[in-house]
């Protein structure tokens, strides 16, 4: 038989195969979640992997009768609202104004920014504290907006720049040549050609400040910070600390907005990423 008769061998899709098991690693406390949203606590305990009997929709009217979650989430969207909105106006002018410099101050500008991503939170946490204290902002929430800003400034900053050097001089001389300004050139020229990485710096960040538990409950305070996932843990301490169909309803419904939002926006994520990562 000649070997142009024969069929090759497929190989074995290990790759394919791992990448499957990661992922139901990844989606099985999901699912876990929300089964047990829908069961009674003696249910849970019982077995905690079964299918409820019957949905108990009454856990999810719990979370903001009991854990009084609606207040808590409304702070989380406008928290959320004002450092993207924040992110998205700062980040890229600077980013602009430095990848478009000239001299080698523009060069030094974006090192010292990119010097941002390699400082752990627990480096400047304590410093960052008695600053706050010492101009009058401690536990508001002021000060935790000014600490999102600032923390994510050098990912936006490294995103949009990147994303910038790909952008050719010449449009901004030809709106130069129409009688715009450094400022309508920006808004009316550049900055619509981000929309890849401003929609990546929305989902990045929207997710990250909306799940965000350790530096909201150390800046706020554990009595003062009003976010849904430091009153989660305040709910985790009360007496309902065993009423584990409650602590499932309020992980679901939190994790709802984000989800939704990711799956929305996941094709300009990604499309953002490969932007400001390749160009």
């Amino acid at each position: 038989m000649s070997g142009r008769g024969r069929t090759r061998r497929q190989p074995w899709p290990v790759l394919e195969i791992a990448l499957l098991l990661a992922g139901l690693i990844f989606v099985a406390p999901c699912v876990l979640a929300l089964l047990n949203a829908f069961k009674t606590n003696t249910e849970i305990i019982m077995d905690p992997l079964a299918m409820p009997r019957s949905p108990r929709w009454d856990n999810f009217a719990f979370i903001f009768q009991g854990m009084k979650l609606a207040r808590p989430m409304v702070n989380s969207l406008l928290m959320c609202a004002a450092v993207i909105g924040s992110l998205v106006t700062i980040g890229p002018m600077a980013a602009w104004s430095i990848v478009r410099r000239r001299m080698a101050t523009g060069r030094l500008l974006r090192m010292f920014f990119l010097a941002g991503l390699i400082v752990p939170f627990q480096i400047v946490m304590v410093p960052l504290l008695k600053e706050f204290r010492l101009i009058g902002i401690e536990f508001t929430y002021l000060a935790l907006l000014l600490h999102y800003v600032s923390w994510g400034l050098p990912m936006c900053i490294f995103i949009y720049s990147a994303f910038l050097t790909a952008i050719p001089r010449e449009l901004e001389e030809a709106a130069a040549i129409d009688g715009c300004g450094q400022v309508m050139t920006f808004w009316r020229i550049v900055f619509p050609l981000l929309t890849p990485c401003t929609a990546t710096i929305v989902i990045f960040w929207g997710l990250w400040i909306w799940n965000d538990f350790m530096q909201a409950f150390i800046i706020m305070g554990p009595s003062k910070g009003q976010l849904v996932f430091v009153q989660l843990w305040r709910f985790l301490n009360d007496q309902y600390v065993r009423n584990w169909n409650h602590i499932f309803a309020g992980v679901v419904v939190l994790s709802a907005p984000v989800t939704a939002l990711y799956v929305l926006m996941q094709r300009r994520f990604v499309a953002g990423l490969a932007a400001g990562a390749v160009k």
